[in-house]
């Protein structure tokens, strides 16, 4: 009896069922999506990892290697388990073209490679070990849709012609976050092309599971082992590769919880709608002696019904956006098999979601039981009128959400595309960059290009910053490695969440993450080794940084010049009237690579950006989408409660055109109100929200680069269209109603 209930009131009431059961699908589908995206990306990066036997500790060397330091190191700690020295011949940009494009203006640091002796393989796109022939080049898999490659096109360089037999996966480099590209080649061609290029080493050690990499980092630096470059740990590795599409994950996870917010809004709302709407037949159930628990498993039975269609549609179409939204992933880390897990994850995401729903549907039936009889038999206008305000603020609150659901990733991707936010990756606001790391004479070059700088007419200003490692000394007695850059930081700053830049000898600034590792904080101080002995310094500063790990410092001069070098930078600002792309032909050499800052942060971000961009599309479309519906089933909803009372108005002479223009105002001035609420919580709420994840990679007091045309114009309009849109379409059916209706009763 209770399924004929069921079915007869869904056939009876198709609108309602079909907007209840909407709600409940997207609900489920988004936050199923959520978990099997999260799912795939970390499991198939930790497959490549596990394939191709990622390093735990990679340190990057330009200089002469002894390996039987190494060796006599790697003896003396048991925790490494083993140990390789990976050599990495360093090209020119501007001699390498693939296929008909050059990488003259590319931003990486792109090399030949050979294929790892013990571990750090390159793997082919089955994660298999691929064999190179002579005459042969195996191409990182990002530059395959970049450059549109395919098997059997050629890559040159300088006169020598390669074929590209396949692409790679690197477990450490196929981020474009990650500075450089392997390309793997046979080891005879590797020898023919050293005169190409420039030479520098990647020593990787392989860790006993559960050794701290930071105790490792730094016994490493104290051994005097050479450390003229970056050190890398696996956990960053991982990081990196996971920032690109944890970033889209990461709004579709923010979509997903507005999206649940608004089910249980709209649910609700659609439920006391029902429930008025039967609100004597429930009277006369409970006159003749129904009990109340009866009466709400009637309606409680339908909704789970409800559900149980949502979370199978959501599932579903969960399953067709699955395929498209890990193309990127799949084609970076392999596809993983969705199994056991994956497909649990995703059940019990939409169990949740579905579960939130109908605690609201119960709470609303419970509540609503707590009636008397009395009150159910006959109307209450108060009542009723109170109801009808309460569904034009939930109009204004569905409009607020999908505003804000629009700007925060509209704002993030404007604010990681703008030029303003190289000050979170700890760079400074300057318009050119010079790197001096591929050569052994780092001081030299430093030094000549230096006098270079000053002697140009063109250069506005410039400052050198050059980069050392030291052993530093905390309050509780413990040492751990610091990677200091020193120079005049004042000239071109970054952004300080505290305190200032350093500005003479005694004073350091810390990264974010350095600080929060170290736990040290504006006026605190610590102690640095040097050649001069233990120094102390007081931090006093704190600043954004999210390169190298998100793990440096910054001082005026700690050292003195004899000191080495582990890499030097330039920022550069130009006057107006230069050409840059002339400047930067002038100074660019082997050793010195400059780059323009702005296509630095795009070359670097450019696959986040893609993403970032991606998901804002989809949630401007969600968002635009759920006002519509949202807007138009409420005001239609809301004229079939009023049909008698419109009615009884065009009986006593009001015309359609006069009751629409009222429903006009009385539809779209929530709205419009809600977008102005959703724009203005938006650009603070949401700026601390993405402000929360940026920080875990080191990037502190974010804030929002607004896009105004985005903010004052193309949101409000396309959100205004849309709720114009839907209370057209809502009150259309105004024109339907009879004046003689209102004589024979509301039916």
């Amino acid at each position: 009896m209770r399924k004929r209930l069921i079915l007869n009131d869904i056939r009876k009431n198709r609108l309602f069922t079909a907007a209840t059961v909407a709600f409940m699908t997207v609900s489920a589908m988004l936050f199923a999506l959520t978990v099997l995206l999260s799912v795939s990306l970390l499991s198939s990066i930790q497959t490549l990892m596990e394939q191709a036997e990622t390093p735990d500790f990679l340190q990057m060397h330009a200089g002469t290697v002894k390996e039987e330091e190494i060796s006599a190191f790697a003896e003396a700690h048991p925790e490494v388990e083993d140990w390789q020295v990976m050599p990495f011949l360093n090209l020119e940009n501007s001699k390498i073209s693939l296929g008909e494009h050059s990488l003259a203006d590319s931003t990486q640091d792109n090399g030949l490679s050979v294929q790892g002796q013990s571990f750090d393989y390159l793997v082919d796109l089955t994660n298999e070990l691929p064999k190179v022939w002579p005459g042969e080049v195996f191409v990182p898999i990002c530059y395959r849709a970049q450059y549109e490659l395919a098997p059997g096109d050629v890559m040159q360089i300088g006169n020598r012609k390669f074929t590209i037999a396949g692409f790679i996966r690197d477990s450490q480099m196929n981020s474009m976050m990650a500075s450089s590209k392997r390309f793997l080649v046979n080891e005879a061609d590797y020898e023919s092309m050293q005169k190409e290029g420039t030479e520098e080493y990647l020593i990787e050690f392989r860790l006993h599971e559960g050794t701290d990499t930071g105790v490792f980092e730094n016994a490493y630096k104290e051994a005097g082992l050479p450390d003229n470059g970056p050190a890398v740990t696996k956990p960053l590795i991982r990081m990196m590769n996971a920032l690109s599409d944890g970033m889209m994950i990461f709004v579709i996870l923010l979509v997903s919880v507005v999206a649940v917010i608004i089910s249980v809004i709209c649910i609700r709302f659609l439920l006391l709608t029902r429930m008025e709407k039967e609100r004597k037949e429930m009277g006369m159930l409970r006159a003749i002696g129904m009990a109340k628990g009866q009466i709400r498993g009637l309606w409680f039975a339908k909704y789970v019904a409800f559900s149980v269609a949502g979370a199978l549609i959501g599932l579903l179409l969960t399953g067709l956006a699955q395929k498209p939204l890990t193309a990127q992933m799949q084609e970076l880390y392999g596809g993983v098999a969705i199994g056991g897990w994956t497909i649990f994850g995703a059940v019990l995401a939409v169990l949740l979601a579905e579960g939130i729903l109908l605690l609201a549907v119960r709470r609303i039936l419970k509540r609503k039981e707590q009636l008397p009889v009395l009150s159910c038999l006959y109307d209450v206008l108060e009542q009723k009128k109170g109801r009808e305000y309460r569904s034009y603020f939930l109009i204004a609150a569905v409009a607020a959400a999908c505003a804000f659901l629009m700007l925060v990733p509209a704002n993030l991707h404007h604010t990681l595309d703008s030029p303003e936010f190289v000050t979170y990756m700890g760079i400074g606001d300057a318009g050119l960059r010079m790197d001096i790391r591929q050569t052994d004479d780092i001081a030299g070059v430093t030094a000549r290009t230096a006098e270079q700088l000053a002697g140009d007419a063109d250069v506005e200003k410039y400052v050198v910053l050059k980069t050392r490692s030291y052993s530093m000394g905390l309050p509780d007695g413990s040492t751990s490695a610091l990677t200091v850059e020193e120079g005049n930081h004042n000239i071109f700053p970054v952004r300080n969440e505290k305190g200032e830049a350093p500005k003479g000898k005694g004073q350091i600034a810390l990264s974010a993450l350095n600080a929060k590792e170290t736990g040290l904080t504006v006026g605190d101080s610590l102690l640095l080794n040097t050649e001069k002995g233990a120094e102390r310094y007081t931090v006093c500063g704190i600043y954004s940084d999210i390169t190298n790990g998100g793990k440096t410092a910054k001082a005026c001069r700690i050292a003195d010049e004899k000191a080495p070098v582990m890499w030097s930078v330039f920022y550069v600002s130009l006057k107006d009237h230069v050409s840059e792309k002339t400047w930067i032909n002038k100074y660019q050499q082997p050793e010195i690579k400059v780059t323009d800052i702005a296509d630095y942060v795009k070359g670097t971000y450019g696959q986040t950006l893609k993403e970032i961009r991606l998901a804002a599309v989809v949630a401007t479309g969600i968002s635009a989408g759920i006002l519509f519906v949202v807007t138009a089933l409420f005001l239609r909803l809301t004229i079939e409660k009023n049909r008698y009372a419109i009615s009884l108005k065009k009986a006593i002479g009001f015309c359609s055109r006069d009751i629409k223009r009222s429903y006009r105002i009385r539809g779209f001035l929530p709205a419009f109100f809600g977008i102005v609420t959703g724009i203005l919580f938006g650009n603070t709420c949401g700026e601390k929200l993405c402000g929360s994840i940026l920080t875990s990679f080191g990037a502190e007091g974010f804030s929002f680069v607004t896009d105004w045309r985005m903010v004052c114009f193309l949101i409000p309009v396309t959100l205004s269209f849309a709720a114009v849109a839907a209370v057209e379409a809502g009150i259309w059916e105004i024109k339907n109603i009879r004046a003689f209706e209102c004589c024979i009763g509301k039916e």
